[in-house]
């Protein structure tokens, strides 16, 4: 470092793009991207900051992506709870309805059940007026017979 200061102070000059990476349009369609070419010499002194100006470029562009994919993630999470939100409507909404068919349901039952008692009640008397009947027949067939 001693015997080549300017060299050495080049070399870190060199280091630091010019103008900004992140908007300046650099390619290198027509060369090789190992060996230094005019649109290289464009933005950069030297192989060290042609990498880094790759690199920060590679950098910008996933930055980008992951903006995009950040984006599409808060998007995806807002279908998700608005989904949510209307499962949980329609649960509420069937667990009502059920609600309601089970009362119905238990009515028809209670119903079905008093009219059972009912109709055992009829039966009962019809089989009294019938036995009644019977009885009657009987006594005017031994009074007349």
């Amino acid at each position: 470092m001693e015997r080549f200061p300017q060299e050495l102070a080049h070399a870190f000059a060199g280091v630091f793009p010019r103008g900004d990476p992140y908007t300046s349009v650099w390619d290198q369609s027509e060369v090789n991207a190992l060996e230094r070419s005019a649109d290289e010499d464009q933005h950069s002194d030297s192989a060290a900051i042609s990498a880094m100006y790759a690199l920060m470029k590679t950098y910008g562009g996933l930055e980008r992506c992951l903006g995009r994919l950040s984006g599409s993630l808060l998007t995806v999470q807002d279908e998700k709870r608005q989904l949510q939100r209307e499962f949980h409507t329609e649960d509420e909404r069937l667990q009502s309805e059920l609600a309601r068919m089970t009362r119905e349901r238990d009515q028809a039952v209670q119903k079905n059940s008093e009219l059972s008692q009912d109709l055992l009640a009829v039966r009962e008397q019809r089989d009294r007026v019938t036995t009644a009947h019977r009885n009657c027949e009987r006594m005017l067939v031994h009074v007349l017979g």
